[in-house]
């Protein structure tokens, strides 16, 4: 690889790393559980995995598309997905 090219490629690849690591802070927050109960499913509107409760909380790994569902790892391992109007605002 010529000196110039390997140049540009570290270039962007540091360019790029902190939008990386931002993002996989962001997406790792965690919550709790607002409403009284709340179902866990496999794929959104999928079939039912858990059933969780008020102040349970979850680690948020991303969300759907149109945002209304929330890809969580619950406490116990279960991984998941949860109604995002489930979960308490930030």
């Amino acid at each position: 690889m010529r000196p110039a090219a390997l140049t540009a490629l570290l270039v962007a690849l540091a360019l790029a790393l902190p939008a990386t690591l931002a993002a996989t802070a962001h997406a790792a927050a965690t919550r709790t559980i607002c409403t009284p109960t709340a179902v866990l499913f496999d794929t959104p509107e999928g079939f039912v995995i858990a059933h969780l409760r008020r102040s349970e909380r979850v680690e948020v790994r991303r969300r759907s598309a149109n945002r209304r569902w929330a890809l969580v790892v619950t406490r116990r391992g279960t991984v998941g997905w949860l109604a995002y109007k489930r979960l308490c605002r930030a």
